[in-house]
């Protein structure tokens, strides 16, 4: 190895532990960022939305001159005008049907504890009455989770806490979302600046396999779940699913994480056995109206997504097998939550990417010269 000798090297210099600080360093900002992920969560989607829409702000500044800042204040312009009209259109569509639902929940509740009780014996006593304390006196039987040291104000305060969070990133994520999408390309040329001149070409070519993995599996996925939110709803309608704009937007967002959807097909059937049973309907085609038709309807949604949409939209840059997405997606989820779900798979297809451009050649190297 060129260089000093051996004896005169500071530590750092040796390039094994060179490496290891460079690991413990970015090992240490992730741990610093996730202990800290409240206040960063509004900087991170801000400077993902504004990655995401670059290429659009780019293209405009470039095609039609527009100066950047005019065109993201148009941008915003855009999406916060299809915000509202969308909201105009759902929302009070989707809450009239969630409203209805939690209203039915305990009535479901109690049919299915009569219907079963000799199946399930003291736990269709409990249900009726814990029901019947609840419709009673409310109060009283939630009071218990306002009491004792720790939990005195615990779910008012949890309450209050995320209508605080939300109402925050309200404000602070189009605002932050300006500010990097007005300079995302100065940030993106610092960035390369920082990367030694003898290693940037290969590392732009790194990035750039990067960039097309993140951005087709965000846009890609996104307008999945959008169409197939879409698909879902009509197709429970058609077969008389209740709450089917619920379901359908619920199954449709759930697509966003791979397979994660399939949680729909059991809901839909359950609340249409519910809902049957609660209002006392019973025929010898029962078993269609509550097994066969929903199924049907979620089946067909799905050969259009798997064998239609993903085609069609999906990049094949991920390149992981259906077995190693679900063992992805369930550690993502054991670590981060919601937030690991949606991101895990673009995190470890960017780690597959520096396996396959850094490690797997010297590791290959390594057992050819063994």
């Amino acid at each position: 190895m060129h260089g000093k000798p051996g004896i005169d090297r500071h530590l750092w210099e040796i390039q094994p532990i060179h490496d290891l600080f460079i690991f413990v360093a970015m090992a240490g900002l992730l741990w610093f960022l996730y202990e800290l992920r409240a206040v960063f969560l509004p900087v991170f989607v801000a400077l993902l939305f504004a990655y995401l829409v670059n290429p659009l702000v780019a293209y405009a500044c470039t095609r039609w001159k527009v100066p950047r800042p005019l065109t993201v204040a148009v941008v915003m312009f855009l999406l916060i005008l299809a915000g509202v009209g969308i909201g105009l259109w759902f929302v009070p569509l989707l809450i009239e049907q969630a409203q209805a639902l939690i209203q039915k929940i305990p009535v479901y509740a109690h049919t299915l504890s009569q219907r079963y009780e000799r199946l399930f014996g003291s736990w269709s006593f409990n249900v009726q009455d814990l029901l019947g304390r609840i419709q009673d006196d409310p109060m009283a039987t939630l009071r218990p989770l306002f009491l004792g040291t720790g939990q005195a104000f615990g779910l008012l305060g949890q309450v209050l806490g995320v209508t605080a969070n939300v109402a925050l990133y309200t404000i602070l994520i189009p605002v932050y979302f300006f500010f990097f999408a007005w300079h995302f390309e100065s940030m993106s040329r610092f960035v390369v600046r920082l990367i030694p001149i003898a290693h940037r070409s290969r590392a732009l070519h790194v990035l750039g396999r990067m960039d097309t993995a993140v951005r087709g599996f965000f846009f890609e996925r996104l307008l999945i779940a959008v169409i197939t939110g879409v698909l879902y709803a009509g197709a429970w309608a058609l077969v008389d699913v209740p709450y089917w704009f619920l379901l359908g937007i619920v199954t449709g967002l759930t697509s966003l994480v791979p397979y994660l959807s399939a949680i729909g097909w059991p809901l839909a059937v359950v609340i249409k056995y519910a809902d049957v049973v609660a209002t006392g309907q019973s025929n010898g085609t029962d078993w269609m109206a509550i097994l066969l038709w929903p199924s049907v309807a979620y089946l067909v949604v799905q050969f259009i997504e798997s064998w239609v949409l993903t085609p069609w939209m999906q990049s094949r840059s991920t390149d992981m097998s259906a077995v190693t997405i679900l063992i992805v997606v369930f550690v993502g989820g054991a670590v981060g939550g919601l937030f690991g779900l949606i991101f895990a798979i673009p995190v470890v297809t960017c780690l597959k990417i520096l396996i396959e451009e850094f490690i797997r050649p010297r590791w290959l190297q390594w057992v050819r010269e063994a």
